[in-house]
């Protein structure tokens, strides 16, 4: 017999191979509180590797906030504002598989190696076939996100991913003002 959480993880899975969408979730608050938080904690180990623990944590909080908000916006603006806990529970869930897999990446390609001031830097070389690694998976977040929202709002897989990049672009945005990038 399978554990619940091997079944939210193969239909989470499920939905990252895009054979289910979010209406395969539960519509469960509890689960969706999970989500977020495990989502959250995850964004934060991802972004320390690159800055310190107070603007990681700060990202990780604006992340979780506007794949909240940009939900709610877009539900309300479809008129399917019920779909919202499943909606943002998938995009959570799959959020979390897609971090797990980009973690190793990071150590792969050569970040987070070394710990200098100001936290987690870049070590000297950097492997090309891990970058490509994770450029692949950061496409194929795209593809999953734009699947989910096409299924959540009622569109073609085009414009779910033309909505999937804008959420990106946005969440890339507020946390460049918060957090500019040092140059080298």
């Amino acid at each position: 017999m399978l554990s619940a959480s091997k079944v939210l993880f193969l239909a989470f899975f499920e939905i990252c191979r895009l054979n289910k969408g979010p209406q395969d979730i539960p519509a469960s608050k509890n689960l969706l509180t999970l989500c977020l938080v495990v989502y959250g904690l995850l964004s934060v180990q991802l972004t320390v590797f690159s800055q310190p623990i107070e603007k990681a944590v700060l990202a990780g909080i604006l992340e979780v906030a506007l794949i909240i908000i940009f939900s709610l916006a877009l539900l309300q603006i479809s008129g399917k504002i019920e779909r919202w806990v499943q909606m943002v529970t998938a995009l959570a869930g799959t959020g979390i598989i897609i971090s797990i897999l980009a973690i190793p990446l990071y150590f792969f390609i050569g970040i987070g190696i070394g710990i200098g001031e100001g936290g987690m830097v870049a070590s000297g070389g950097v492997n090309i076939l891990g970058l490509l690694f994770l450029t692949v998976l950061a496409c194929w977040n795209i593809c999953i996100m734009g699947h989910i929202l096409r299924h959540a709002i009622g569109v073609n897989m085009f414009s779910g991913i033309i909505l999937a990049i804008s959420y990106l672009w946005i969440v890339y945005s507020f946390t460049s003002a918060i957090m500019p990038m040092k140059a080298s």
